[in-house]
C-alpha cells in the first residue's frame, strides 16, 4: 500500500472516530474506504464479518475447574498454628473472621511477596506486600492466579508408582533403597534435576547431598531463565553477574527485543520502578523516554515513545548505530537509531540499553559495553552475584542418560518431558534409567513417564524461603494445612538424606546459625514482615576496564525463504507451568485478546502475501519439527517474522489444559516454512466483544501542553443528584497503564467471577467485570498501541437505572451504581442502555451442584450469583462496607486510602486511584483535578464517576537530543 493510500485510510478512520483509533483489523474493515483499498491491495485482510459459531463439542473445562473440586471435601483445612498474622492487621480484628499472613508464592524460582487473606482457615485472596522493597505492593496476573492453583481439582493428591496410586510407606522404602545404593557408590549415577530456585534452604540441602554423595550431580532446567544474561556478563566482565535495571533512575531506556514491562518474575518490580520514573516525568522531574526495536509486539513496545518493527537479524546493526558506529540501516532504522542515540547522549549516567535474554549472549555483552560508555554501570544498571542457583548444564544430563550412566534420577519442581526443546529426547533417554522419581504438584508429562511420583505441597500450604528479584529473602509460611496427602520440598529431601524433620524445621536450620542467640526474635520478625530485612546481596560494580577489547561477534539468525521463527513465553501462561489455571486461560492476551489457546502470529504484510486471515489453519515447520495452528494477524509484527508462544499443547488427560493449543517447545532454529492447510480453526477471542462506538476512548495530550480540551457537561432532563459525603469515584491514569491484566485477574479472585470456557467466550459471554481494551492508531504495519481498563463507570445519571423495569439497578447514597440480584429478572435492558458495555449477563447457573469444597476458594464477602441475573463491577462494595464498619467502631470518618479496590491494589504501576470525590484533598480528587482528566463517552451525558487521565505523547527530539 503506498503512502497516499495509507493516508486515505487514516483519514477515513479519523472521520469515524475522533482520534483514528481502531481495535482490530475487523474494525478497519468496517470503513468503506478501507474495504475498497483492501480489495485492491490486500484482499486477504478482508475478514469474514459473519463468522460461524463455535461447535459445542468441547466440555466447558473452566466450569469443571471451578466446580469439580470434589477432592477437597476430606481435607483438613485448618490454619497452621505456627504461622504468624501480618503485623498491621486492623485493631479489633476478630479471629476466625478474616486473618492476613505475609508469605510468598514462587514464579520462575523467585519469590512474589504477598499478603494472604484467609476466612476460617481457607485462603480467599492474595494481595501484594506493600512493605516489601522489591514490589512495594504491586503484583502480576500470575501472582493473583496462584490462589486458584491451590484449589485445582487436578492437583496430585497422593504418591504414585507406575501411574497407579501407592503409599508413602512404599515410596519411602524405594527411596531408602536408592540411598543405600548411593552410599555404596558415593552417589555415582545419581542425578538431581530441579526447576529454577533461589531458595537458600534448598541450596543448602543440595550442598549437603553433594557432600554425602560426592559423585552425584545436580542440574537446573530453566527454559525461560536468565542463563544467557549471566553468560553475557561473563563475556563482558569475566564473571557471571545478575543485572538489575533501576528503571526509576533511567531517563532514557532503549530496548532491543527486550520486554522489561512484560510478564515474568520481574514484572511487578520493573513496572513499579518504571511508573515511579513516569510519575516524576509528569511533574517535570527529568525525562522518561522509551525506545524499542523488536520483531514482535510486546507490552514494552506498546509503551514506547518510538517503536521500530525490526527483525532479529537487524539488532546487531542497530546496536552498532546506537554506539555511534557506522551501520547499514534502512531509512526507518536510521531515523529510530538517530533519535534514540540523541536521547542517550543528553542523559549521561541516566541512560540504559537492554537486549532480550533470547538474543545471543555476545550481543548482550556488547550492550553491556555500551552501557559502560554511557555511565550506566553503578547507576541505573547494577549487578549482584547470580540469584538463581546454578548447576551442571541440562544437556550434560541428557547425554549421560542416553549413554546409560544415570542409575537414579530425581526430578523436583521441573517438567522436562514437556517444558524443554529436547523433551522427546528426554523421554526416550528416561527409559534407560533404572530408578526415576518425579516430585511436583501435578501429575504432569514427566510424572507419568517416571517410575515414581511424589505429590508436593502448594506454596500456600508449606514452609520455605526464596529470594525476590532484588535478592531480598522472603519466608514462605503456610496459610492453611495441606489439603491432600502431600509433602513439602524440604521435608522430601530431608527424608531422602535419612532425616525426619518438617519443612519448618529444615528452613529454621538454615537461618539459626546466622542469627545465633537472636534467632527467635528475628524469625518472628521475618514472619510478620514476610521477608528478611537487608538480606539482598551487596551490589557488585564491575570496572569498565574489565571489558575485553574485542567481544565475540553475535551469531546470525537462521532464516529460510526470508522467514524468521520466534518462540516466546505466553503472556498469560508463561512457560506453561500454570496451564491448568482457568483464570489464566480465560484472561485475554493483552494484544490479541485470544483466550483458551495459542495462535500463529504473523504480520499484515505476510497475511496479504499468503492470502491468510484470522483463524486460517497453517503448518509451521522449523528444522525437523512442525506444528499446526490458527493464524492471527498481529498489527506491528515485523513483516517476515512468525511468532509462536509456549505453554500449550499439554498432554494431561482429563485435566483443564489437556489438548489446548499447540506445543511450540520442539521447534528449534532451522529452516522455517509456513503453509496453509486449507482448514479453519475456531479461536476464542474477545477482541471485538463489548465494543463501544462513536467516541474518543483513549485520549492523548502532547508533552508540551498536557491538557485535554475543556468540555461542558451535556445537558440533561434529569436534575443532578446531591453528593453526600463520602461519595466514591475512580481515576485511571492511561499514562501509567501497561495493559498487564493484573487488575483483571484480581477482580476475578475478589468477586467470585466465574469462568465460562472457550465456547462461551467466543460467543461474547465472558463474565469479566473489568476488561482492558487495546486500541491501535495509524498504519497496521507500524501502529501506535494504547490500553484502557474499563470497569463500570458508576454513572451519576445511569441509563441502566432509568431503563430497568424492576428497579434492580439502583443508586446508593454514596454514589455507587448497584445491582440487586434478587430483583433482576434478566431482561438485559440495562446492558442495552449502557454505552460502556460493562454489564455481564449470567447465562448459566455456574454455581449449580457445586461441591461443598468450592466454598473454600470463593470470597465469602461477595454474593455468588445465580443464573439469569446481570452482574458488573461494584467498586468492591464489600471493601467499602468493611471500611465503613471500622470507621464507625472507631467513631471517625473513613480516612483517605483506607478503601483500596482489588484492581487498584493489584496494579503494579499504581495507575488506578479510588476514594472520596467530595474531599478536595483526597488522592482521587487530586487526580480528577488534573488537566488531563476526561470522561469516557461524554456525549452520553451519564456523568460517570470513573474518569481517565489522558496519555502523554512524547515530545519530538532534534538531532542534538533536545525537544524539537
Amino acid at each position: 500500500m503506498d503512502r497516499t493510500a495509507r493516508d486515505t485510510v487514516i483519514q477515513a478512520l479519523s472521520g469515524r472516530t475522533g482520534t483514528g483509533l481502531w481495535r482490530s483489523l475487523e474494525d478497519l474493515a468496517d470503513t468503506a474506504a478501507f474495504r475498497d483499498l483492501l480489495a485492491a491491495e490486500f484482499p486477504a485482510l478482508l475478514p469474514s464479518l459473519a463468522p460461524g459459531g463455535l461447535s459445542r463439542r468441547a466440555a466447558l473445562k473452566a466450569v469443571a475447574a471451578s466446580l469439580a473440586l470434589a477432592g477437597l471435601t476430606g481435607c483438613d483445612g485448618r490454619p497452621d498454628e505456627t504461622a504468624l498474622p501480618y503485623v498491621t492487621a486492623p485493631e479489633g480484628d476478630v479471629p476466625g473472621v478474616a486473618r492476613h499472613y505475609a508469605t510468598a508464592v514462587r514464579l520462575g524460582g523467585y519469590a512474589q511477596p504477598v499478603l494472604g487473606k484467609t476466612h476460617s482457615g481457607r485462603p480467599v485472596k492474595l494481595e501484594g506486600n506493600a512493605s516489601h522493597p522489591a514490589t512495594g505492593g504491586g503484583t502480576d496476573l500470575f501472582t493473583q492466579a496462584a490462589l486458584l492453583d491451590l484449589y485445582d481439582p487436578d492437583r496430585s493428591q497422593g504418591p504414585r508408582h507406575s501411574n497407579q496410586p501407592t503409599t508413602w510407606a512404599a515410596l519411602d522404602t524405594a527411596l531408602n533403597g536408592m540411598a543405600r545404593a548411593a552410599d555404596a557408590s558415593q552417589g555415582e549415577g545419581l542425578r538431581l534435576l530441579i526447576g529454577p530456585t533461589t531458595s537458600p534452604t534448598l541450596v543448602r540441602q543440595i550442598t549437603a547431598l553433594a557432600q554425602r554423595w560426592p559423585q552425584a550431580r545436580w542440574h537446573v532446567l530453566d527454559p525461560m531463565g536468565d542463563a544467557s544474561r549471566l553468560e553475557a556478563a561473563r563475556l563482558a566482565f569475566g564473571q557471571p553477574l545478575q543485572a538489575h535495571p533501576l528503571l526509576d533512575q533511567a531517563d532514557v531506556m532503549v530496548c532491543l527485543d527486550d520486554n522489561p514491562l512484560g510478564p515474568g518474575p520481574a514484572q511487578a518490580t520493573l513496572a513499579r520502578r518504571w511508573a515511579r520514573r513516569r510519575l516524576a516525568s509528569q511533574t517535570g522531574q527529568g525525562a522518561c523516554r522509551l525506545f524499542v526495536a523488536e520483531p514482535t509486539p510486546t507490552l514494552t513496545g506498546a509503551r514506547a515513545d518510538l517503536r521500530l518493527a525490526a527483525g532479529v537479524q537487524r539488532l546487531p546493526a542497530l546496536l552498532q548505530a546506537l554506539g555511534g558506529e557506522t551501520a547499514d540501516l534502512s531509512p526507518q532504522e536510521a531515523r529510530w537509531a538517530d533519535e534514540a542515540r540523541a536521547a542517550l547522549r543528553v542523559h549521561p549516567g541516566r541512560s540504559l540499553v537492554t537486549v532480550g535474554p533470547w538474543q545471543d549472549p555476545a550481543l548482550q555483552a556488547q550492550a553491556l559495553g555500551l552501557n559502560a560508555r554511557l555511565g550506566a554501570l553503578g547507576g541505573c544498571l547494577r549487578f549482584t552475584g547470580p540469584l538463581v542457583a546454578t548447576a551442571a548444564p541440562w544437556h550434560d544430563l541428557l547425554r549421560d542418560m542416553a549413554e546409560g550412566r544415570v542409575r537414579a534420577l530425581l526430578v523436583l519442581d521441573a517438567n522436562p518431558a514437556y517444558a524443554a526443546r529436547e523433551a522427546a529426547t528426554f523421554r526416550d533417554a528416561l527409559a534407560r534409567v533404572p530408578f526415576s522419581l518425579h516430585a511436583g504438584t501435578l501429575v504432569d508429562e514427566t510424572a507419568t513417564a517416571c517410575h515414581w511420583h511424589a505429590p508436593l505441597a502448594h506454596d500456600l500450604e508449606s514452609w520455605g524461603d526464596a529470594r525476590a528479584v532484588d535478592g531480598t529473602v522472603s519466608l514462605i509460611q503456610p496459610l492453611v494445612r495441606p489439603f491432600y496427602d502431600v509433602r513439602g520440598r524440604h521435608a522430601l529431601l530431608d527424608g531422602l538424606m535419612g532425616g525426619g524433620a518438617t519443612d519448618r524445621e529444615v528452613v529454621q536450620a538454615t537461618w539459626r546459625p546466622t542469627w545465633g542467640n537472636d534467632f527467635e526474635r528475628r524469625w518472628t520478625d521475618a514472619l510478620v514482615r514476610g521477608f528478611i530485612p537487608d538480606s539482598a546481596p551487596a551490589w557488585v560494580t564491575p570496572p569498565p576496564a574489565a571489558l575485553p577489547a574485542d567481544l565475540p561477534t553475535p551469531a546470525k539468525a537462521v532464516t529460510s525463504s526470508g522467514l524468521t521463527l520466534l518462540v516466546r513465553p505466553d503472556p498469560t501462561l508463561g512457560d506453561g507451568a500454570s496451564a491448568n489455571n482457568a483464570w489464566l486461560q480465560e484472561t485475554p492476551k493483552p494484544l490479541t485478546k485470544v483466550t483458551w489457546g495459542n495462535v500463529v502470529h504473523i504480520s499484515p504484510q505476510l497475511a496479504a502475501e499468503r492470502g491468510l486471515r484470522n483463524g486460517d489453519e497453517v503448518r509451521v515447520t522449523a528444522g525437523d519439527a512442525s506444528i499446526t495452528g490458527p493464524v492471527w494477524v498481529l498489527p506491528g509484527q515485523q513483516a517476515l517474522t512468525i511468532t509462536l508462544t509456549l505453554g500449550y499443547g499439554r498432554r494431561l488427560p482429563g485435566q483443564t489444559a489437556d489438548g489446548l493449543g499447540h506445543d511450540a517447545y520442539p521447534l528449534v532454529r532451522g529452516p522455517v516454512s509456513l503453509e496453509a492447510t486449507g482448514r479453519r480453526r475456531d479461536v476464542a477471542s474477545t477482541q471485538r466483544h463489548h465494543a463501544m462506538e462513536g467516541g474518543d476512548f483513549v485520549r492523548t495530550v502532547p508533552a508540551y501542553h498536557p491538557a485535554v480540551p475543556h468540555e461542558e457537561p451535556t445537558p440533561s432532563f434529569y436534575p443532578d443528584a446531591p453528593r453526600e459525603r463520602p461519595s466514591w469515584g475512580m481515576a485511571i491514569d492511561l499514562d501509567l497503564c501497561i495493559g498487564c491484566n493484573a487488575c483483571v485477574v484480581a477482580c476475578v479472585a475478589e468477586n467470585n467471577v466465574p469462568m465460562v470456557g472457550a465456547e462461551l467466550v467466543a460467543m461474547g459471554r465472558e463474565m469479566h467485570w473489568l476488561r482492558v481494551d487495546s486500541y491501535h492508531a495509524g498504519d497496521p504495519a507500524a501502529p501506535a498501541t494504547y490500553f484502557q481498563p474499563v470497569p463500570c463507570m458508576h454513572c451519576e445519571q445511569a441509563p441502566c437505572e432509568m431503563g430497568c423495569p424492576v428497579n434492580a439497578a439502583v443508586h446508593s447514597h454514596d454514589g455507587l451504581n448497584l445491582q440487586i440480584y434478587n430483583r433482576c429478572i434478566g431482561t438485559r435492558t440495562c446492558s442495552s442502555y449502557c454505552p460502556y458495555k460493562v454489564r455481564r449477563f449470567n447465562w448459566y447457573d455456574y454455581t449449580a451442584d457445586a461441591p461443598e469444597s468450592v466454598k473454600a476458594q470463593r470470597n465469602p464477602d461477595v454474593t455468588v450469583r445465580q443464573r439469569g441475573v446481570m452482574e458488573k463491577c461494584t467498586y468492591c462494595v464489600q471493601r467499602i462496607s468493611a471500611a465503613r464498619i471500622q470507621a464507625k467502631l472507631k467513631g471517625g470518618a473513613i480516612p483517605d486510602g483506607a478503601i483500596v479496590p482489588a484492581c487498584q491494589q493489584a496494579c503494579p504501576t499504581q495507575a488506578i486511584t479510588f476514594g472520596d470525590i467530595t474531599d478536595p484533598n483526597s488522592a482521587v480528587s487530586r487526580q480528577k483535578a488534573s488537566p488531563r482528566n476526561y470522561s469516557l463517552v461524554p456525549e452520553a451525558g451519564t456523568r460517570p464517576r470513573t474518569t481517565y487521565l489522558a496519555r502523554i505523547e512524547p515530545a519530538p527530539i532534534d538531532k542534538d537530543g533536545g525537544p524539537a
